[in-house]
């Protein structure tokens, strides 16, 4: 085969060729970029679809960085155990209820629910509108049990400690289940997302990941990246006067990554779902206002307080209904009632502590237990806090 080859002259020639065309392309890229002033970064909607762990953790670990901040839980842990109790949202009370978490109904749970075989052979367990109210209930039922209070003495980037000391409280009867904690972390490196400042998996300066939610019958989203409210507005056409109103941030505000926003009115009332909510440290009515997508006047009126009043932490706020004028509201509970219970087939110490919102150390010392081991029709006595 004939070699095609080039004279220098035919070569010297191209190469002026190539520099004046290159001129010619930057002076056109020039006059481009004077008419068309460089646009800000695109917002991108996240497409709920599919039920992989990859496609699980990229849905839900807005709302799970959101909450390690307002309760200080890791948002390690928070995914860990919603991948492994909802089978990566494929489990059937993940499906029919939306329970990620598998709390049970337990004593004083005003929600909905429904039934399932667990250690029983029909557990109740909490039903919820959204994802987003089992997200928010898991955190609160972990902040508000008095089992679990040693777990917010410890830093919330040490998940190991944090998936011991869940073991350890009774969360889950599985021996392994601490290990499976920190397995599932390390296997999909979900510790990043404890230090969110980082802004782990995104290039803020090329485009913007947005992750819608639905609750309280609002349409919301989370932002992977730092936005303005011009941005939101731009790409989800609402005004800017109804972003800041129903957000209650000022129009020139920045709103910061992972933070949820509002892109309908706030309602006057929760879901069925959750009823109350107990008032955590730093929270105040507008916080909370915002956290279930309701009016802080709603709150106010609701729980009989004027606009001056401000909840103590403890204290339990009512969401839905009215309370009553003669109801004073409860501080959290550190208290304790005692009742009887008959060992059946199948029980074991871990169970009974999960079911009764307990300890196996508190069984065992109330009713002078040397082992783990139960004898069926055995009679226990239950502390429950």
């Amino acid at each position: 085969m004939r070699t095609q080859t080039c004279s220098w002259k035919e070569i010297k020639m191209s190469g002026l060729t190539m520099k004046l065309c290159l001129k010619v392309y930057c002076l056109g890229v020039l006059i481009f970029a004077l008419g068309h002033p460089i646009k800000a970064q695109q917002i991108e909607t996240r497409k709920a679809g599919g039920t992989s762990i990859a496609q699980y953790i990229d849905l839900y670990k807005e709302i799970a960085i959101s909450e390690m901040r307002r309760t200080k839980i890791p948002a390690s842990i928070t995914l860990a155990q919603g991948i492994i109790e909802s089978k990566s949202g494929n489990s059937y009370l993940a499906v029919k209820a939306r329970n990620h978490f598998g709390i049970k109904c337990h004593k004083g749970w005003k929600g909905m629910r429904i039934f399932a075989s667990d250690d029983e052979e029909q557990d109740c367990f909490r039903k919820y509108k959204s994802a987003y109210s089992s997200y928010i209930d898991h955190s609160n039922f972990l902040v508000n049990h008095q089992r679990y209070s040693n777990l917010f003495r410890l830093n919330t980037t040490d998940y190991v400690l944090w998936a011991k000391g869940l073991k350890e409280a009774g969360y889950a009867t599985e021996l392994t289940y601490a290990n499976q904690l920190i397995t599932t972390i390390e296997a999909y490196q979900l510790h990043r997302f404890d230090y969110p400042e980082l802004d782990p998996g995104c290039n803020c300066a090329e485009r913007i990941i947005a992750t819608p939610m639905s609750y309280n019958g609002i349409k919301t989203v989370f932002f992977d990246c730092k936005v303005t409210p011009k941005q939101v507005e731009q790409a989800y056409k609402v005004s800017l006067e109804k972003l800041a109103r129903f957000n209650r941030f000022a129009m020139t505000d920045t709103i910061p990554a992972h933070t949820i926003v509002y892109l309908q009115a706030p309602k006057n009332k929760t879901p069925a779902d959750i009823t109350q909510h107990v008032m955590g440290k730093e929270e105040t009515f507008q916080s909370v206002a915002n956290l279930y997508g309701i009016k802080t006047n709603s709150l106010y009126r609701r729980n009989r307080l004027d606009k001056n009043a401000s909840p103590k932490q403890g204290e339990t706020v009512y969401l839905r209904g009215k309370k009553s004028r003669n109801t004073t509201a409860p501080s959290f509970n550190t208290g304790s009632a005692q009742q009887r219970y008959v060992v059946k087939s199948g029980d074991t110490l871990f169970a009974l502590a999960q079911r009764f919102s307990t300890t196996v150390d508190t069984i065992k010392r109330a009713n002078k237990l040397r082992t783990d081991t139960l004898q069926v029709g055995q009679k226990l006595k239950i502390i429950v806090r």
